[in-house]
């Protein structure tokens, strides 16, 4: 397996898990049984009810959306720019965009958000008690892990400044660099295992208990623990956090991963999204079932987007 293979194994898994995650978003593990008697395997069989009837079968979400917005601007920059990023989710939140969070959308529209991103996302955090840690940060930042992956300070760095932009909850950021630096390394050419996790994690258990917790929820081989179709927190950034971080512990395959994790609903598609990105860096896009790639409604566009971030890198 190479990086190449890799890169376009956290691009595209990302994207895949974001689409099928979509047929049980939001449902409890019940729904997801009634809805699904025999499990949902193909982004055909997501049912159109009037949430996900907003996106075409084999169509991303906002989650991948808004990682497409940071890597386009990498693509024209070469280099992270906060401020063209935050106009990029600006616009993209201003063209009616369906699914777009309460906390993006709380940020993006406030007055002097286009000047002042990072103060203007402290503003609204502050103003939620300092209580909001919502998931909208963690699913968008895998394309961090693939810039510059050879160098950790960077990625780190990178990581806050982007979730910064929107999300300036502790946790937060705690997700995004985890989920960055571990893809990092993979395609470095680290294992991905516990180990792995245990050795990025650690600072950040340190420094949190509730990080702390959920990384060790991460290492229980019962995917439940989680509570990802809790209905109180299904947004909470350290549920998407865990959700990867136990698919790519546990999972033998892509495709396992993203299974499990889409059959107990929550916020599914988010928690996909993650999860697909860093399995997409174990496992690479040679792995992921071509008929899933396939059936991306707009894998081409994803295509075109990897040659010129290859010719950069």
């Amino acid at each position: 397996m190479t990086s190449i293979d890799q890169i376009r194994g956290v691009i595209f898994g990302q994207a895949f898990g974001d689409a099928l995650g979509l047929g049980t978003e939001f449902m409890s593990k019940d729904q997801v049984q009634h809805h699904y008697p025999n499990g949902l395997r193909q982004v055909e069989q997501i049912i159109q009810d009037a949430h996900r009837s907003r996106w075409q079968k084999g169509e991303w979400t906002d989650d991948t959306d808004q990682m497409l917005c940071i890597m386009d601007s990498l693509l024209v920059h070469r280099k992270i720019n906060i401020l063209d990023i935050a106009d990029r989710l600006y616009q993209w939140a201003n063209s009616g965009n369906a699914g777009i969070g309460q906390t993006v959308q709380s940020v993006v529209f406030t007055p002097g958000f286009l000047e002042r991103p990072h103060q203007i996302s402290q503003r609204v955090w502050e103003g939620s008690g300092k209580n909001n840690a919502a998931n909208g940060a963690v699913m968008r930042t895998s394309i961090l892990g693939v810039w510059d992956y050879h160098h950790m300070k960077k990625i780190e760095h990178q990581a806050e400044e982007v979730c910064k932009i929107t999300h300036f909850d502790p946790r937060c950021i705690a997700s995004c660099e985890m989920v960055s630096v571990i893809i990092a390394l993979m395609i470095q050419g680290k294992r991905g295992d516990k180990r792995l996790v245990e050795s990025v994690g650690m600072k950040y258990a340190k420094a949190n208990e509730q990080v702390k917790d959920y990384i060790e929820r991460a290492y229980d081989p019962s995917i439940e623990t989680l509570a990802l179709g809790e209905p109180q927190s299904i947004g909470y950034t350290l549920k998407a956090l865990g959700a990867g971080l136990w698919a790519l512990i546990h999972a033998k395959s892509y495709e396992e991963g993203i299974l499990a994790i889409v059959h107990e609903g929550g916020d599914a598609d988010t928690n996909a999204a993650v999860a697909g990105a860093l399995l997409g860096a174990k496992f690479g896009y040679s792995r992921i079932p071509t008929a899933w790639v396939e059936s991306l409604l707009h894998r081409e566009d994803l295509e075109s987007r990897i040659v010129r971030l290859m010719e950069i890198l």
